[in-house]
């Protein structure tokens, strides 16, 4: 599943993106969430990535955030250990996501 986002992320809409993100994880074992594309990513963005990733993990979703500008911005703030699976382009997500995957395959 590939969820782009397009101009701005702030406390106006990030329930609204959990909720989106949520309701659109049941069709697929894998999520890409595309964030390349938003002009605007406010601090309060992140409390919908963090929501995002706990829903993920409950729901055995493998996810990436493609990451632009003004995500990286916060998530170094937010996230400075990296926990949350971001990367910059959309390929290097798929690669991700594909390695994970082939990593499951094996073991089972």
């Amino acid at each position: 599943m590939l969820i782009g986002v397009r101009g701005e992320v702030d406390a106006t809409n990030r329930h609204a993106l959990g909720r989106f993100v949520q309701r659109h994880t049941r069709v697929s074992g894998q999520l890409v969430l595309d964030l390349s594309e938003a002009d605007f990513f406010g601090s309060q963005g992140f409390t919908s990535l963090y929501y995002a990733s706990v829903h993920c993990a409950r729901r055995d979703v493998d996810w990436m955030v493609v990451a632009g500008r003004s995500v990286l911005r916060i998530l170094r703030i937010c996230d400075p250990d990296g926990e949350l699976p971001a990367v910059e382009d959309l390929e290097a997500a798929l690669a991700r996501l594909d390695h994970i995957a082939k990593s499951r395959h094996a073991v089972a």
